[in-house]
């Protein structure tokens, strides 16, 4: 009878259970699992050890292997507890291609508290965590950026959002995006355009917003930018804003069409716009950002631009991998977008 994997810290699971399960000897576990160059196992051998641990529940002594002076196994992540969900996204893909591996993902979370982000870095570090992704580093409305304090960790890589620069980071083509967004409405009919974005003023925007906003103001020249000030949190304060977005700026100025910033802010101006009576995309043309399944639920299915989330995980994965087996180089990636088009954008005149 096999032991539950629902608690295997009650289980004591061994080493050489592992080796029982997958018919090898406890010393070639040990080998495999602590990523020896000197392990002599196939890909096959390797899959059943692998399969043993998952199956069995077990869990290394990482006290014990760190003291030894060998690898956790462990990579430490530091994530906002608000991020948006496109980066749940990449670090899911990161969580499945780490195990794959042989290697757990260890998160601490925050919101909007930089201290705190710095003071879990502390911690993943001091239990010997290989190395460290961070996806909130940038905290410009709070006047903080962790990427510069944390420059000088040889083991760590910034996802999405870090400067030029600063140690090795993964980011999206922000220009590219909004060129490709700009040129699509163009296309289809579509010749007043504005730049959907949350943040009180233009200095403070964290650099996903002000990349986009760069990116926008190249692409889209003749467009205009648009700054709401509700908290991302209040839902009825950025609900009302939408609204009135719509009577006092959208409808008086003429826009025909929006960029903005995810498509869960998108999905609320479409509820809005079609209860104004104007059409989508008869009237307007609208874009969203991240292609989320939202996109295609919609009453109007969402024109939406996104990167290939799989690809970017496996990147910044094999960036922080090579670090951690002594590659110290900085490395700056750059991950092209790319539109899928939806009824959201089709061409206004065919309308």
């Amino acid at each position: 009878m096999e032991r539950s994997t629902l608690h295997p810290e009650f289980n004591m699971v061994t080493i050489r259970d592992v080796a029982a399960k997958a018919g090898v000897s406890f010393q070639l576990v040990s080998t495999v699992l602590g990523n020896k160059k000197y392990a002599r196992a196939s890909e096959a051998t390797r899959k059943k050890i692998m399969d043993a641990v998952r199956d069995l529940g077990y869990v290394p002594n990482v006290s014990a292997r760190v003291l030894r002076g060998d690898p956790s196994r462990i990579i430490g992540v530091l994530i906002d507890s608000r991020a948006p969900e496109a980066l749940y996204g990449v670090l899911a893909e990161i969580e499945q291609a780490a195990d794959a591996l042989g290697y757990r993902i260890l998160s601490a979370q925050a919101h909007d508290d930089p201290e705190k982000l710095l003071s879990a870095y502390r911690s993943l570090k001091q239990n010997g965590v290989d190395g460290i992704l961070s996806f909130s580093h940038d905290y410009a409305q709070l006047n903080c950026h962790l990427d510069h304090q944390l420059r000088d960790d040889p083991k760590i890589v910034y996802v999405l959002n870090a400067p030029e620069g600063i140690g090795s980071s993964v980011d999206v083509d922000y220009l590219g995006g909004m060129t490709l967004a700009a040129d699509h409405l163009r296309k289809n009919g579509y010749r007043r355009t504005a730049l959907i974005l949350l943040g009180g003023r233009i200095e403070n925007l964290p650099r996903s917003c002000s990349r986009r906003l760069s990116g926008f103001r190249t692409a889209c020249p003749q467009g205009e930018v648009i700054l709401l000030k509700s908290s991302l949190n209040d839902m009825t304060a950025l609900e009302k804003e939408f609204r009135s977005l719509i009577r006092r700026k959208i409808i008086p100025g003429a826009f025909d069409s929006a960029i903005v910033q995810n498509d869960n802010f998108a999905a609320i101006l479409m509820r809005h716009l079609l209860e104004a009576g104007v059409r989508i995309p008869g009237d307007f043309g609208l874009i969203g950002w991240d292609n989320l399944l939202i996109a295609e639920c919609l009453p109007v299915p969402l024109t939406s631009l996104s990167y290939d989330r799989k690809k970017l995980a496996r990147t910044v994965l094999d960036i922080l991998l090579k670090k951690i087996n002594g590659n110290t180089d900085p490395v700056r990636t750059l991950f092209p977008m790319k539109l899928t088009p939806r009824e959201s954008s089709r061409n206004k005149d065919e309308r």
